[in-house]
């Protein structure tokens, strides 16, 4: 326990598939974010991110950066505020957050970053597919969330595939 009282969240890297069922279940449910992320419009200049919130197997909210109905809401706030309008919004508390990119520790606009927004819903654990590449932000997600207690997941295995939809964006 830190002086604050909260006992730091743990941050693990799966960098190869045990075909175990815990892995298997991140797998089946990063693709669902990554099938998010490719909705969103491209961009040159932000990553196309997915999200899945997920309580047990049941799915509570998703969402995508820059949809229709808000354009300047990253995925984690957009997956989020539906979870909170859905008839499964208790399960948002302790659920997992699967998304295709580290949440953002910091915005360059006048937002709530998006780990602010995680912290706030007191998701148990997020499953994140790359961490965000330094040459965008200096991101603090990971440390954010550990901080906060929460237990982040880096399922480096399917990075290539998170990353797919914003190779444009790397070269």
């Amino acid at each position: 326990m830190t002086e604050n009282g909260i006992t730091p969240g743990s941050y693990t890297v799966i960098d190869h598939d045990d075909e175990s069922r815990e892995v298997e279940t991140y797998i089946e449910f990063m693709r669902l974010a990554i099938m998010q992320a490719n909705l969103a419009e491209p961009s040159s200049n932000t990553f196309n991110t997915g999200v899945l919130l997920v309580n047990g197997t049941i799915l509570i909210g998703e969402g995508h950066t820059r949809e229709a109905h808000a354009p300047q809401q990253h995925a984690a706030e957009c997956a989020i505020a539906k979870a909170r309008r859905s008839k499964q919004a208790y399960l948002l508390r302790s659920a997992t957050m699967y998304t295709t990119m580290e949440p953002c520790s910091s915005t360059r606009m006048s937002k709530v970053p998006c780990t602010t927004h995680i912290i706030n819903a007191k998701i148990a654990r997020v499953v994140i597919g790359v961490k965000e590449p330094e040459s965008f932000v200096n991101c603090k997600g990971v440390e954010t969330l550990c901080a906060a207690g929460i237990d982040v997941v880096h399922l480096k295995i399917l990075q290539e595939e998170c990353l797919a939809t914003n190779i444009h964006l790397l070269t």
